[in-house]
């Protein structure tokens, strides 16, 4: 059982992805209970509460837990251990929010939580998994709806290896999300690629290759979402945010199977947001970059090596923001560089994605900045 919070796990091979999702499935179960029916213990003082588990060492399952959300979830059901994925889905069942919370003491936040919980109204659906609960998701359908993450990936499988030539390239997962990135052969998207740079006076870096990546979780951190990028030469472009299917109601497979089925008609549609960017000059690009990235809270040593590369690959001259996004891409090669986890470099791509559509002339400012 892998009830280590910060466990994390990649796949060298597709099948063993499939496998391992079909072995946690399978040990996890889904329970529907009334919000206030929950209450929240310290897991200090109430170790012996806590009942065992069939080949568990839960002396080690609880300390893993005093590391990280030190707390335990008790309901009708049973009780168990909060992993550290729920900590925030909790937070929503019982409304309250604020970074203060990550401040105060164990015993008092169990208190707050209890407190709000009393009165919160409507069901959770708590997703209980290698030992402890991991996501404290809303009970309504309209407001998050089971996806069964074997199902939903096996259909990804079938689509790519299908229809696309697809080429295993990478899998992770661990208890936030899952995630699978294949590249593949779609000569529409590099012509339509070639083709726009071309039209905007602009040549490709290099050879074009394609990549699609699914992401999912079964905790709320991420709908079934689909992301397609470019590798331009060295420059791996991500072509816009993803295409979402949301965990609501009781279509997801059958949405999700829909956005499979349109990824390039979406995509194409993002180029033309590309292609709006080769239209934008800027007379600024290291502070416009170096802006952009400030406002959109990245870090300042991932500002900063950000902009350096950009300065050696593009220079100081002005140009279009399609170049500066491109400089901003390089920011996931640093990030992965200095260790961020598969999840975090998922949420990046994300932040990248947005910053597509920022209003880049206001960025575009004279004389020195500081990051």
């Amino acid at each position: 059982m892998y009830y280590y919070d910060e466990f994390g796990k990649e796949f060298k091979d597709e099948l063993s992805f499939h496998e391992y999702l079909e072995e946690i499935d399978e040990r996890a179960k889904w329970i529907r209970t009334p919000s206030r029916s929950l209450s929240v213990l310290t897991v200090s003082g109430h170790e012996v509460l806590v009942p065992d588990m069939e080949g568990v060492d839960m002396k080690d399952l609880l300390a893993d837990t005093k590391k990280h959300s030190g707390l335990l979830l008790q309901f009708p059901e049973g009780m168990y251990p909060l992993g550290k994925t729920a900590v925030s889905t909790l937070k929503d069942r019982a409304r309250i929010k604020g970074t203060a919370l990550m401040d105060v003491k164990k015993s008092v936040l169990a208190d707050i939580l209890n407190e709000c919980l009393q009165v919160a109204k409507g069901d959770a659906l708590l997703r209980i998994s290698e030992g402890k609960v991991r996501g404290v998701l809303s009970g309504d359908e309209a407001d998050y709806a089971i996806i069964s993450m074997p199902k939903l990936f096996m259909v990804a499988s079938a689509y790519i290896s299908g229809d696309r030539n697809g080429e295993f390239i990478y899998g992770y997962a661990d208890h936030n999300m899952a995630q699978i990135t294949w590249k593949i052969v779609d000569q529409k998207m590099t012509k339509a690629y070639a083709d726009l740079m071309e039209e905007h006076g602009k040549k490709p870096f290099g050879n074009l290759q394609t990549f699609i990546r699914i992401v999912s979780s079964d905790v709320g951190a991420s709908g079934a979402n689909i992301f397609y990028s470019i590798l331009d030469g060295d420059f791996t472009i991500v072509l816009g945010e993803a295409l979402r299917t949301k965990h609501r109601h009781k279509q997801g497979l059958e949405e999700f199977s829909e956005n499979m089925e349109s990824i390039f008609q979406y995509y194409k549609q993002k180029l033309r947001d590309i292609g709006k960017l080769c239209d934008i000059r800027i007379r600024y690009p290291v502070n416009a970059l170096s802006e952009v990235m400030k406002k959109q809270s990245f870090g300042k040593k991932l500002i900063a090596e950000t902009v350096e590369r950009f300065k050696t690959n593009f220079g100081e001259q002005p140009c279009s923001a399609y170049e500066i996004y491109c400089g901003l891409c390089e920011a996931l090669f640093f990030a992965r560089k200095s260790g961020s986890s598969p999840s975090n470099l998922v949420k990046m791509e994300e932040k990248i994605a947005r910053c597509m559509n920022v209003r880049w002339h206001d960025y575009d400012i004279p004389g020195e900045i500081s990051l």
